[in-house]
This record gives structure tokens, C-alpha cells and sequence, in this order.
């Protein structure tokens, strides 16, 4: 991530269901215009926004804080979507790119990871189900999304640049919990 510069505002992690409103009111204002996914979320503009920003807080909600509050089928939904509107490749890459850049410009810490970290299972579920096949595309994507998370948010060496045992890389060796997105304690692994 560049660092920052004076004029901007101090980066802090999600930690409300407010900052989940920020994120998705910034993120769908990019959406609904975008010119690739403009038509996909045509139902979203026409509706709008108002009536499925509550559903999508409580999606959010549950995922990264574990609140309980969605209890719809996002599958069935994107199916509905796919159905008037058939989604691709290059829609998924578009939604995950702009869900992550949008994220770490707002959010900084372990459950902002967590928010890319859990993006990325959803793209890659919702293309597998929808299409029937994976992308290589977007498990490139992926994977560099990953590795820019493991980057940004994990301590591998302390001060001096030795691994010792207050680092995630010898927490996570040895069986105790880490700041990885992948084992924070509100992440859902599928399978």
C-alpha cells in the first residue's frame, strides 16, 4: 500500500457496522457506474441503493464481525442476476478488483484483510457456481490479493528482522493464532 500523505485521513480497521455502510455506499457509487458492471446492478440504480444497502450490511455484518443478521441465499440472488444478465470472467475480476481497492483505500488492519480475503472465496464460488468453471484470471487475482494481505497485515520479523516468537510466521508454525485474514476467528473457510 503507498504511504500516506499528510492531507490523508489515518487509516483505522472496520470496526462498526457504520464503517460497513461507509465501505458499501463508496463501493456501489463505483459499481453502478462502472461501464462493465453497470448493467449487472441495473436492478440495484432502478431500486435503489436505499432498499439493498440494509441486506448488504447484514451480509457483511455477519461475515466479519459474525452478527447473525443475513440469512438470504447470495447464491440464489447472483443466480437471478445471472439469469437477466449473464455474468463472466471479466465481471467478477471487475467486482473484486473494485471491492479491494476500494477497501484499502477506507480500511486498514485485520478484519479490512479479512473483508479482501473473504471477497476473493466469494468471487471465486459465485464464478464456479454460476459459470460451471474456474478462471484462471481469477485465481491469479486472487492469489496476488492474497499475498498483498499476508504483506500488508502480517509481522514475519520483528524490529531487528529476526523471527522470534511474538511473530505470526512462527505463531502460525507452531499452532497458535495469528493476524492471518485466513484464520482470524470470524473467517468461514468453505468447504
Amino acid at each position: 500500500m503507498p504511504s500516506l500523505t499528510p492531507d490523508e485521513p489515518t487509516r483505522t480497521d472496520l470496526a462498526t457496522r457504520t464503517d460497513i455502510e461507509d465501505l458499501l455506499r463508496r463501493f456501489y457509487r463505483r459499481v453502478l457506474v462502472d461501464d462493465l458492471l453497470a448493467d449487472p446492478f441495473a436492478e440495484i440504480r432502478e431500486s435503489g441503493l436505499e432498499s439493498h444497502l440494509p441486506i448488504m450490511c447484514d451480509f457483511w455484518e455477519t461475515v466479519l464481525f459474525g452478527a447473525r443478521r443475513y440469512q438470504g441465499s447470495a447464491l440464489r440472488v447472483h443466480r437471478s442476476v445471472h439469469t437477466r444478465h449473464r455474468l463472466e470472467t471479466r465481471h467478477f475480476l471487475r467486482w473484486l478488483t473494485l471491492w479491494s481497492t476500494t477497501v484499502g483505500q477506507m480500511f486498514q488492519g485485520p478484519i479490512a484483510a479479512h473483508a479482501t480475503v473473504h471477497a476473493t472465496r466469494i468471487a471465486r464460488a459465485m464464478h464456479r457456481n454460476l459459470t460451471g468453471t474456474d478462471s484462471a484470471e481469477l485465481d491469479a487475482l486472487t492469489s496476488r490479493l492474497h499475498r498483498r494481505v499476508r504483506e500488508d497485515h502480517t509481522p514475519d520479523r520483528s524490529p531487528s528482522g529476526h523471527l522470534d516468537d511474538r511473530t505470526a510466521s512462527h505463531r502460525l508454525k507452531h499452532g497458535q493464532a495469528t493476524d492471518f485474514p485466513e484464520t482470524h476467528p470470524n473467517s468461514r473457510r468453505a468447504g
